[in-house]
């Protein structure tokens, strides 16, 4: 072709059979759909060189090939859906070709981020931040959790009558909102720590799942303890539980809970519990009389105080806190129905505000972030599989070299003066 670029059959013999012949032909012969079309077979990189990337056959040929060819495509072609869709299949990476409107195709994306993970990058907002998509695309790429959207959802979930979590938003809730349901049962009480959720069931043990894949059809983890316990929280590293036997809290580490290891404790004076959470550094307990009270977590020990009760104006159930500048105090009442007051104004003698319609036993409010449960879902996914061992090895091992390839220090001579040490 370099000695006679003009030749169309010499041309097209070539173009079939080797993917830089067009870069040798005539800029004529370059229009040659046949030849282009012959071209795009072996390299889509060819559409470069043509001005035929208008044409949508000689487009889609070129993309099937190679996906990243869709740079080179006319405009107009990056707005079609056929042509965007062969591209991304080839190659994930070409969807930052594509026009917004097609970035927010479902198919499309959902087609890209299942090539590579990191073709969620250059998704549009509203499917960065989609369960399914996410999921798509951490299994292809866990690199993907860079570009997934964190967004805080502020959630309501309770334990209906029917033992089984249900879910609403926080600024939806009210005396006419619905509740859905979000698990299977049967279960005691729920709490939230990070991405996962912990349950009791009706075993009195410990289970958990990822609060974001949590549906009526996910399975529980567990179970995770071996004691019957009544109610849970989390903080600090410690998991703490209200024992069946004395209805006191005990506590143990939560990375070592199994239900071999022994709880320890008790943590709590003989005051018996029938729930408890903790907001920041308190631990807030329901006691069997329907009343709540509170300590400092940090400070519990087998004699320390409960202060209160805090409220006399509500028989409680259960109470969860959430809130950033204005903290706001949700309890579950004796008419299964939440209640709430503003933590700064709580006192003995202030009546509650009514904000749920009932049949609900327990509560608990948190930020919902499908970025979190992802980073914890992967890193649980790590520590299955052992890396965080290997890595402790590896660095041991690392260590241990190190170590040994530093030369010691020569020995002072025997007899040799020792420096004096100077005076401040």
């Amino acid at each position: 072709v370099r000695q006679d670029p003009t030749n169309r059959a010499l041309v097209l013999r070539a173009a079939d059979r080797n993917r830089y012949a067009m870069l040798h032909a005539v800029p004529d012969l370059r229009k040659d759909r046949e030849i282009v079309l012959a071209s795009m077979k072996h390299c889509g990189d060819s559409l470069l060189l043509t001005p035929l990337n208008n044409d949508k056959e000689v487009v889609l040929e070129a993309v099937s090939q190679l996906g990243e060819s869709l740079r080179y495509a006319d405009k107009r072609l990056l707005n079609d859906r056929e042509v965007v869709l062969a591209a991304v299949q080839q190659d994930g990476l070409a969807l930052r070709y594509a026009k917004d409107k097609l970035k927010d195709d479902r198919e499309i994306v959902m087609a890209a981020v299942r090539q590579t993970g990191r073709a969620l990058r250059h998704a549009s907002e509203r499917w960065r931040k989609d369960l399914d998509v996410v999921m798509v695309a951490l299994q292809s790429n866990n690199a993907a959790l860079a570009y997934v959207e964190s967004e805080k959802h502020e959630s309501v979930y309770g334990i209906g009558l029917n033992n089984v979590v249900l879910f609403q938003p926080l600024p939806s809730l009210s005396k006419t909102s619905n509740w859905v349901e979000q698990s299977k049962g049967p279960l005691k009480s729920i709490t939230i720590e990070g991405a996962t959720i912990y349950a009791v069931k009706d075993d009195m043990r410990i289970y958990k799942q990822m609060l974001v894949t949590m549906n009526t059809e996910s399975q529980w983890i567990g179970p995770l303890s071996g004691d019957e316990v009544l109610s849970v929280a989390v903080a600090g590293g410690y998991v703490y539980g209200i024992k069946n036997s004395d209805k006191r809290v005990y506590k143990q580490v939560l990375v070592q809970m199994t239900t071999e290891n022994k709880w320890n404790g008790p943590v709590s004076d003989e005051m018996e519990l029938s729930s408890i959470s903790i907001y920041e550094d308190q631990m807030y307990g329901v006691g069997i009389d329907g009343k709540f009270y509170r300590q400092n977590v940090f400070a519990m020990c087998n004699n320390s105080t409960w202060h209160g009760p805090l409220s006399e104006t509500l028989k409680v159930q259960s109470i969860s806190i959430f809130g950033v500048a204005v903290p706001k105090l949700f309890a579950v009442g004796a008419d299964n129905k939440i209640h709430w007051q503003a933590l700064k104004d709580l006192h003995p003698k202030r009546q509650w505000m009514l904000t749920s319609q009932g049949d609900i036993t327990a509560l608990v409010i948190c930020n919902r972030d499908l970025k979190e449960a992802c980073q914890d879902m992967l890193e649980a996914d790590w520590r299955a599989k052992g890396a965080h061992l290997e890595r402790r090895a590896a660095a041991a091992k690392a260590r241990s070299s190190e170590g040994a390839a530093r030369p010691k220090s020569a020995a002072a001579p025997e007899g040799a003066a020792r420096p004096k040490s100077v005076g401040a």
